[in-house]
């Protein structure tokens, strides 16, 4: 007889590869495990296995990060940010790419969003790169690669979703991926410096001087204060993840609107956007606690577990074969359903080998947002290709050295957790 949880993940698996959205393919795996096992009075409890799923107070972050995300996107804050970028970095060899990965950094800080910056960023600085005489691919390839630390450096939608699965702290979380959201950035930099000496591309003729910086600093400062409101108010107390949100989507309306006198009718799309966004995520997340509890009820931490440590006993190795699986379905999975399917599964996992769950949050969240780049199905690929005139094996290759400096990164955050801890030890928040 087949074990109907291996059949439930073949028809899974199907489905995802029929084009099945991911939620649909969750519920239908479910409904299928519960018949062919027999236990169809588990059939009864689904609906508030679903709505479980959605209902936690966190996960109301997620909507109110959105709308603050699109909210700042409608306010031209792009722009600014270029401007402030420019003056910085634009004079070096490559500077349009070196501005292109600093106001991705920026970016990370308000939106929180890789899919955004590429759509933002791309549209915008992958013609002005063109134009200088930068290839088409590695002008695509530094826009999507600078992109993914943008869900790592906090304010994080991935890391509210981590949080919220795992039952660890968010205000750690966010914390947590500070450091290795940087060293994304400074990763991309590394292989520009690289690229732009091999390929001589050109640099802006910018001289820094002090009223330039002052006038870029002073129309960008607004914007610029959104994630010291965010990750401070939450250190300090001042209020939770969830309340931390809706203060910056205020705070966003008030720039936006008031300050910058955007047409009121701009709202009434991002409230549509958000909304139909927010229904996204929230089909997944029922559909995905169901199949948490399907993992419970078979046991598949342990009956993984144990295989996993019978190979080693070392904290670092788990880490890396778990990243290595990670980084492997992230080619496949969205971050959401990425995120919700394996949570359950490998956090019980770390906590055996006495991995801080913080730690191995954050890891998870860097792996996820890899995957967001990396074909056949990554999600930032499929924007980046419906903005640039370019082909998928093209960008392919010139993401090759990215992805490379990433997955260092990785190893990096691995071998010396403080790079993910210290930040949330010294805030006292684990």
């Amino acid at each position: 007889m087949f074990d109907p949880f291996i059949v439930a993940l073949i028809v899974f698996t199907i489905l995802l590869f029929l084009g099945m959205p991911v939620a649909v393919a969750l519920g239908v795996n479910s409904l299928v495990y519960f018949f062919l096992s027999g236990e169809v009075n588990f059939l009864r409890i689904i609906s508030e296995r679903f709505f479980s799923g959605m209902d936690q107070f966190i996960l109301l972050a997620i909507p109110l990060f959105m709308f603050m995300g699109e909210i700042m996107n409608k306010g031209n804050v792009t722009n600014e940010l270029v401007d402030l970028a420019n003056v910085l970095v634009g004079r070096f060899r490559g500077g349009l790419a070196y501005v292109n990965i600093f106001v991705s950094t920026l970016f990370a800080g308000m939106t929180g969003s890789a899919l955004s910056d590429i759509a933002a960023l791309g549209s915008m600085l992958i013609p002005a790169m063109e134009k200088q005489g930068y290839d088409t691919e590695f002008s695509t390839a530094v826009t999507v690669g600078s992109s993914l630390q943008g869900p790592i450096i906090p304010p994080s939608i991935p890391a509210v979703l981590v949080a919220g699965v795992a039952g660890i702290s968010v205000g750690g979380v966010f914390l947590a991926g500070a450091f290795p959201g940087l060293l994304m950035g400074l990763a991309c930099a590394v292989v520009t410096f690289i690229r732009a000496r091999q390929r001589n591309y050109p640099r802006n003729v910018v001289k820094l001087n002090v009223s330039v910086l002052f006038n870029a600093i002073r129309i960008s400062f607004l914007s610029l204060l959104i994630p010291i409101i965010v990750v401070g108010g939450i250190i300090f107390g001042f209020f939770t993840p969830t309340e931390a949100a809706a203060v910056a989507g205020a705070y966003a309306l008030i720039i936006v609107f008031i300050i910058k006198k955007t047409p009121l009718k701009e709202l009434i799309p991002i409230i549509f956007n958000v909304a139909l966004s927010t229904g996204k995520v929230y089909f997944i997340l029922g559909t995905a606690n169901i199949f948490g509890w399907i993992i419970s009820i078979e046991g598949i931490p342990q009956k993984i577990a144990a295989p996993l440590l019978s190979m080693t006993s070392n904290p670092q190795i788990l880490l890396i074969l778990i990243s290595a699986l990670l980084l492997f379905w992230g080619m496949f999975l969205p971050t959401t359903p990425a995120i919700l399917i394996m949570s359950p599964i490998f956090f019980p996992i770390v906590r055996m080998a006495g991995v801080h769950p913080v730690h191995f949050g954050i890891i998870m969240v860097v792996c996820c947002m890899i995957g967001l780049a990396t074909p056949p199905f990554g999600t930032g690929l499929f924007v980046a290709l419906a903005i640039a005139d370019t082909d998928m094996v093209g960008l392919v290759k010139e993401l090759l050295p990215f992805f490379l400096a990433f997955i260092l990164v990785v190893l990096l955050v691995i071998f010396i957790p403080e790079l993910a801890l210290f930040l949330p030890r010294l805030a006292g928040i684990i």
